[in-house]
């Protein structure tokens, strides 16, 4: 009984040793279904890709500190909820099966199909959105459906310049149920979301001129259309041309967005790289901490537990040399499971280190639309109304029409204010 007891406290010293991390396989590369044929421009619908929302729970906003510990770093979810947003927009764009796919905040749903997401999970080692897609008509085609993946830690290698990001298979995902989602729709439904859409963004203009074309069910949203204006109504040329040059200059807060996307790409594929090498470390300390101090407790309390059975003094100094061996082995992996867990520490805080020097790359926009230069600032909703308040000012200048009753369903600032009868 005495062997069998010193042989177990000798097998659990042996196991204090370290545990290891099994390598990743390489993730295989998805790709987006790519259009083969030519679609006709009346199916072609636009697309809005919404800024996302940054998930982060109001504790952590108000608790620095509970941010180090979740990783959820306000600044950062803010900025990689323009970023996630921009990916997709390619993502989309790339596959030919969609008009013009432009990111928007949240606010602006006059597109023919909008999509609708938020951040779950992100960091360097994975990324969890979940999203929901809507048309113009109201018509939900997936809600809150969840999507998730781990890093391709490839694009994290020097020298890997295929411009991929780690988590392009969760895009390739989203723009795959979306592609299906349409495939399901008939050529006149099609249709019918892009007149639905025109519709729409005419009411935002002049709501007492084109509200009495379309007809909002109050409780599930859907949009009816009640009867067409005349091709040749020179207030609809009017509304159209004014829709032109919306497209413009929401082109240009893509253009933007897609600099600032650009700008951020390296410090942020730096940060999630960094982030990730953390996080793995992080964890695999943790769990050796975990480990020794439980291994090395178990350790010692064997060793205490040894039965003294020895009926000679050779036998007992034996037993005793066992038992005081195990004992110190036993605290030494304690102490050692208390040293990884303070290495830990070291780990999360250049995490927060990384985060700020991250935080600081997020600089305001300054563009110039027309000889107007704008300096755009605050949240991405902030900086797309002022877009919007221009474009109506500049709508009213042309066609002298000032402002009668609220756009119809307007939510932004700009189309609250806009309008014409």
């Amino acid at each position: 009984m005495n062997r069998l007891n010193i042989s177990w406290v000798v097998g659990v010293l042996a196991l204090l040793v370290g545990g290891c991390v099994k390598e990743t396989r390489p993730l295989p590369i998805l790709q987006a279904t790519q259009a083969t044929t030519e679609i006709p421009a009346d199916q072609l619908l636009d697309v809005g890709v919404h800024i996302f929302e940054p998930g982060v729970p109001k504790e952590v906003e108000d608790d620095p500190d509970l941010a180090d510990k979740t990783r959820i770093y306000p600044e950062i979810r803010r900025a990689e909820a323009r970023y996630i947003a921009m990916q997709l927009r390619d993502t989309l764009e790339d596959t030919g099966h969609w008009g013009t796919a432009r990111v928007v905040p949240a606010s602006v749903d006059s597109f023919d199909l909008t999509v609708d997401g938020r951040i779950v999970e992100s960091n360097g080692a994975h990324l969890k959105l979940q999203v929901t897609a809507r048309d113009a008509t109201g018509k939900v085609w997936f809600a809150k459906r969840e999507y998730e993946g781990r890093a391709d830690t490839r694009a994290y290698k020097d020298g890997y310049n295929n411009g991929r990001d780690p988590f392009e298979n969760v895009y390739v995902a989203i723009a795959n149920d979306l592609l299906a989602a349409r495939n399901q729709l008939p050529a006149a439904e099609l249709a019918k979301v892009r007149r639905v859409s025109e519709l729409r963004f005419a009411a935002d203009f002049a709501p007492v001129a084109f509200s009495q074309y379309l007809q909002k069910n109050p409780k599930t949203g859907a949009y009816k259309v009640l009867r067409l204006p005349a091709d040749d109504d020179v207030l609809l040329q009017r509304i159209k041309q004014i829709r032109e040059r919306d497209y413009g200059m929401i082109d240009t807060v893509s253009e933007n967005y897609a600099a600032f996307s650009e700008r951020l790409e390296e410090p942020y594929t730096s940060w999630r790289r960094y982030t990730y090498d953390e996080i793995i470390a992080e964890e695999k300390l943790k769990a050796q901490a975990r480990n020794r101090m439980v291994l090395g407790a178990a350790a010692v309390a064997a060793a205490v537990l040894v039965p003294d059975s020895c009926s000679t003094n050779n036998c007992q100094r034996v037993t005793n040399a066992a038992r005081y061996g195990a004992v110190a082995g036993g605290v030494a992996a304690v102490v050692s499971g208390y040293r990884k867990r303070e290495e830990a520490k070291i780990h999360t805080e250049s995490l927060k280190e990384i985060s700020g020097s991250f935080q600081s790359e997020a600089a305001p926009l300054v563009v110039d639309v027309e000889g107007r230069t704008l300096r755009l600032t605050g949240t991405a909703e902030e900086q797309y109304a002022e877009w919007r308040r221009l474009l109506h000012e500049l709508y009213r200048e042309e066609t002298g029409l000032v402002p009668t009753a609220p756009a119809a369903d307007a939510t932004t600032p700009a189309a609250q204010s806009s309008g014409a009868g």
